[in-house]
């Protein structure tokens, strides 16, 4: 018989990491005395933020750390505490760039009041990195009226522009630390002390170290969320991730669409769908209802351009 990770009941529901649990933990969140499962000085901050967003000034609150330090955790309890109820992950909780495009036009039509990114790209690669500032630039400049606050978890903050800064963009860091089975320590950083990180980052053999040497405004702590919770937003998150890994694929293999096909080739993209059609031409891989081809299919078509 297994027995509830958190009292040692008998356990009914077991989460995908492999913890068991009893339906009275399964259900329970934990909170702290003020009750909210966040630190009261990190409420404060949260309010300040929401002030300006109420004034039509950007906001944007980053959330970083090292992998697997309760990032997304705290988020999801910053939200909670926004909307006033639990949020719905497939509306506030975006994915990546392409979902946060998609996801802020769903929080401006339900008038939803806080919205997170999780940026789950490689950041390894330049392009990557060119794409995730030219985004928040834009959005920033678009939608800094819409009044919604936006949440970013990034594995480090350093890796923004200059000009969002020089913008006062970004207002509020939350430094994700020394995380265990129920809480996780946190850094807050204003505007100006982001600054002398990332001076000091710039010089630092190891910049993680530089969270060390910099004081940070204040101190916190956030709970782990309860069981059941974590579940959901574990399943949703890796679902996400997969959704990422796919589209690397794609991209690594040199996968085509009928669109850049088309664009390639200077011909319309019905043309492409009927010579593909006539020549019996099957997609190498088919994701999400869209069909791609390899790149051999461009060298097949440029011999038929010559009939038309």
């Amino acid at each position: 018989m297994t027995r509830c990770s958190m009292c040692r009941k008998k356990a009914k529901h077991k989460a995908p990491w492999g913890d068991e649990y009893c339906l009275e933990h399964w259900e329970y969140q934990p909170v702290y005395k003020h009750g909210l499962p966040f630190s009261q000085k990190i409420k404060e901050n949260i309010d300040d933020q929401m002030a300006r967003v109420h004034v039509s000034k950007p906001s944007l609150i980053i959330i970083d750390g090292a992998q697997g330090e309760g990032k997304t955790t705290l988020f999801v309890h910053i939200a909670d505490y926004v909307q006033g109820r639990m949020i719905e992950f497939e509306q506030q909780l975006a994915m990546g760039g392409s979902d946060f495009s998609k996801k802020l036009r769903i929080a401006f039509e339900l008038q939803l009041l806080i919205l997170g990114y999780d940026e789950s790209g490689d950041f390894n690669k330049r392009g990557s990195l060119t794409r995730l500032n030219a985004l928040l630039n834009r959005v920033f400049e678009t939608f800094r009226a819409l009044g919604i606050p936006i949440v970013m978890m990034l594995p480090s903050f350093a890796v923004l522009d200059n000009s969002l800064f020089e913008k006062g963009i970004p207002r509020l860091l939350l430094h994700c630390q020394a995380r265990d089975k129920t809480d996780t320590d946190i850094k807050g950083y204003s505007l100006y002390r982001m600054y002398y990180l990332r001076e000091k980052m710039k010089k630092a053999t190891a910049p993680p170290q530089v969270y060390d040497w910099v004081h940070p405004n204040f101190y916190g702590h956030s709970l782990n969320l309860s069981p059941r919770r974590a579940t959901e937003l574990h399943e949703y998150s890796i679902g996400g991730k997969l959704e990422v890994l796919d589209l690397a694929e794609i991209h690594a293999e040199g996968l085509q669409t009928y669109a850049q096909i088309s664009t390639k080739l200077n011909r319309s993209v019905r043309w492409v769908q009927i010579k593909m059609r006539d020549l019996e031409i099957k997609e190498k891989k088919l994701h999400k209802q869209k069909k791609y081809f390899s790149e051999e299919v461009i060298d097949i078509l440029a011999q038929h351009l010559d009939g038309d």
